[in-house]
């Protein structure tokens, strides 16, 4: 999306989510129905945190 990785750190989950999804929708990604959700164990591991 071209931001620098301190711009990404000061972004609050929500305004990198609505940014990636800006990105996504002005590229022409789809989502595809019955996707399965990452579990919060799963993304505490990666060291998303936030929620």
């Amino acid at each position: 999306m071209g931001f620098t990785p301190a711009q990404v750190g000061a972004m609050s989950l929500w305004e990198f989510m609505a940014c990636m999804d800006g990105f996504g929708r002005a590229n022409g990604w789809t989502m595809s129905p019955g996707g399965k959700a990452m579990s919060v164990d799963r993304m505490r591991e990666l060291g998303i945190e936030g929620f």
